[in-house]
């Protein structure tokens, strides 16, 4: 989707102040020291006990609010994105950050799109500005706090680490100091069940008392049947690189243009095999090494990711930024942005 009048206002962060390095958890019994040089993460943030994911996530939230500089009567969504839980059951986590940040009366959806939410929600936002034709903004967050015994962050994943933190975007039909170009979206249903298993329903969570077990799920699914695995790979390729073209081409640009390309903060044999062998993505344009500090933020490594870019790596006007995400179910997104102006902030 090509967009007209759509900005980047303001964009946040936060990342919670302890840090548990790999050596930590492979001295602690709690990650394997093949696999931590298989995936190349050094470190993650871990939350505090009164920082759950929504918690956090108004912090960034309000970073971006302050930044963006609009009235909050203005803010007419509010979109949060999670994977993990939210610090409590039967609750309405995305309310509780609208509250905690701009208040108001406006629509407030939460988003379990998994690694894909944050990117998501900004499509999404986007949507529903286009068609406001009075002055609005949304504000789009994410936060995510993976804890024992529920979910164990060295071990319930295979080919990743997870990492607590929160991010926000907002958007503006009215300015700011990037323009969104285009977003793209592509679901593949089909792949649904990689990440569901085999082993059936279940009446609740954390029924047997031990962390999500991932590993387990994946592997029942993709190697169920000879070749599962490889057509598996081949299709989520086709999609990605099919959802990445088509933003680049209602942005009217090629992959080459962009001097930023924010991913997921994931394993160094996906982000090789994947983005730079199979997308053509060039390593030097990736925030790849700055995330191995922070391992894989749920819903927000993209948003995270913009706004590490934002502040450090110094974007003029005329630069393009590229973000992709996907998330389990599975689902795709890509948007592009063109930097205006450099952040005052």
């Amino acid at each position: 989707m090509r967009w007209d009048n759509l900005y980047v206002a303001g964009l946040g962060a936060y990342l919670p102040e302890q840090v548990e390095t790999v050596d930590e958890a492979i001295a602690a019994g709690r990650y394997n020291g093949a696999e931590a040089e298989a995936n190349g993460f050094r470190a993650v943030r871990v939350a505090r006990a009164d920082e759950p994911g929504p918690v956090q996530a108004a912090h960034a939230g309000r970073q971006a609010v302050e930044r963006a500089g609009i009235p909050h009567e203005q803010y007419d969504i509010v979109l949060h994105g999670c994977m993990g839980h939210q610090g409590q059951d039967f609750w309405t986590p995305v309310n509780y950050v609208q509250n905690e940040t701009v208040g108001g009366t406006g629509l407030a959806v939460e988003i379990r799109q998994g690694s894909n939410g944050g990117l998501a929600g900004l499509e999404l936002a986007a949507s529903h500005l286009a068609s406001r034709p009075a002055p609005a903004a949304a504000l789009v967050t994410t936060g995510d706090a993976f804890r024992l015994p529920y979910f164990d962050r060295w071990g319930s994943d295979s080919q990743q680490a997870y990492g607590d933190g929160a991010g926000a975007v907002v958007l503006s039909n009215q300015g700011g100091f990037a323009r969104l170009r285009s977003t793209a979206t592509y679901t593949d249903s089909s792949l649904e069940p990689i990440y569901r298993g085999t082993q059936g329903w279940t009446d609740g969570p954390f029924l047997d008392g031990k962390p999500v077990d991932l590993h387990t799920r994946k592997a029942d699914y993709l190697l169920k049947e000879e070749g599962a695995y490889d057509r598996a790979i081949q299709q989520m390729t086709k999609n990605a690189s099919q959802v990445l073209q088509e933003a680049l081409d209602d942005a009217d640009i090629k992959l080459s243009d962009a001097r930023f390309f924010v991913h997921a903060n994931i394993a160094k044999t996906i982000v090789q095999f994947s983005f730079y062998s199979l997308l053509g993505v060039q390593p030097e344009t990736t925030t790849y090494e700055w995330g191995l500090d922070y391992g894989h933020m749920g819903a927000g490594d993209q948003l995270i990711g913009m706004n590490h870019v934002a502040e450090a790596r110094n974007p003029q006007p005329g630069d393009f930024l590229v973000t992709m995400g996907v998330g389990v179910g599975f689902m795709w997104t890509v948007a592009v942005l063109e930097f205006t102006e450099a952040p005052a902030w």
